[in-house]
């Protein structure tokens, strides 16, 4: 987690160096990471324009975008960004994020209770300080009653994308993880459950144009893409918002 932070540090310094100070910089939360990479990919194909992206968890986001000042927009949960010390211009809803468990091929999970099984030794978290899956796993644990039964068997991570990656290298059997992350990596897990949306605070996924960036041409060229155009709809749609 260090490493990673540092690695941001720096790019971000790099940009606030002015070396691609007329790029858009978009941040957002891993766990989005790959469905954000498609729509930008194909924006730039269509557009010419240079999109620059930040990821991490959403505390060490909203961290570097403050610290930076070169942030244009955040990709995240509403209410979170609303309660950060971020000012933003305007919020812009894309969809909403759904919690599952995934696991890994050598087991089976039916149903959530099944996580007590003995089968089931190691269970890996997003922080729940920090990444907004991390706080939905932990109500749903709660309110589902399975936090005490399966409590010694929690491995918290920083981010999404490293309970995927430790479901895939076998470290851990179960993670609880976002929709798209498991669509995007279903081919290599053994697959996944949609929890109960009562059992956790619903997860609004929005845009958010930061102070300042608002008036600037090429955020609004993005958020209009984003938000309108027919093929980032079809892959926000195929990536389970």
């Amino acid at each position: 987690m260090a490493r990673f932070l540092i690695t941001v540090v720096i790019i971000l310094n790099f940009f606030v160096s002015g070396a691609l100070a007329d790029s858009l910089i978009i941040a957002a939360g891993a766990g989005y990471k790959r469905m954000l990479e498609e729509v930008i990919r194909v924006y730039e194909s269509k557009t010419g324009a240079k999109v620059d992206q930040v990821y991490g968890h959403m505390g060490q986001v909203v961290m570097q975008a403050k610290a930076s000042g070169v942030v244009s927009i955040i990709f995240g949960e509403h209410d979170f960004l609303k309660a950060s010390d971020i000012q933003f211009d305007s919020f812009h809803k894309v969809g909403n994020g759904t919690l599952v468990i995934a696991f890994g091929k050598s087991v089976k999970l039916n149903k959530p209770e099944d996580l007590t099984k003995s089968y089931i030794s190691k269970i890996a978290i997003p922080d729940p300080k920090q990444a907004i899956y991390g706080k939905a796993a932990k109500d749903f644990l709660k309110q589902s009653g399975l936090a005490g039964k399966i409590e010694e068997k929690l491995l918290v991570v920083a981010t999404v994308p490293q309970v995927s990656a430790y479901i895939i290298s076998k470290d851990v059997e179960a993670g609880f993880i976002n929709l798209t992350d498991a669509i995007y990596v279903k081919d290599r897990i053994g697959g996944y459950l949609a929890l109960d949306k009562d059992k956790y605070e619903p997860i609004n996924l929005v845009i958010g144009v930061l102070k300042g960036f608002a008036n600037k041409p090429e955020t609004s060229k993005f958020v209009d893409f984003l938000l309108k155009d027919p093929d980032a709809r079809t892959i926000i749609n195929k990536s389970g918002l």
